[in-house]
């Protein structure tokens, strides 16, 4: 199966499953290297929480690179926070991956968060020209 990045294709196939592709987050250290990804999507889903989970100005020579949810957390946690929440996401997506296409977010402000100030996430998204549907799930503390 081939998904179409823009206009670079993106082969997945037994043949290159010995190839890493890039580094799997939250960076984990194994007995040889970093852990890493050996297929796009599994390396897509770790690019979308980089993104999300890495604040604005953070990244040298980049200031606008992030999405600002953390400075969502202290936010009056009502339910106009999973909106603010929701557009933040959606703002940095179509920003720097506007090839994925997102078709839910779902937010978890249980009361057990709530006390331990963090927001669950759960992002359902298809690549562009793929009918595929992939979850990525993070908190944000």
């Amino acid at each position: 199966m081939a998904i179409i990045l823009g206009r670079k294709p993106i082969i997945e196939s037994k043949e290159y499953d010995d190839y890493a592709v890039g580094l799997a987050l939250p960076i984990q250290i194994t007995n040889v290297a970093f852990k890493q990804n050996y297929t796009e999507i599994e390396q897509l889903k770790s690019n979308i929480k980089n993104l999300l989970l890495t604040k604005k100005g953070e990244r040298v020579m980049q200031p606008n690179f992030g999405s600002g949810l953390q400075e969502l957390l202290f936010d009056f946690n009502d339910e106009l926070l999973s909106t603010k929440i929701e557009e933040t996401i959606t703002t940095a997506l179509e920003n720097w991956l506007p090839y994925v296409v997102v078709q839910q977010i779902n937010v978890n402000q249980s009361n057990d968060n709530k006390d331990r100030n963090t927001v669950g996430i759960t992002i359902s998204f298809n690549v562009r020209n793929s009918p595929e549907l992939n979850t990525v799930s993070f908190k944000i503390w």
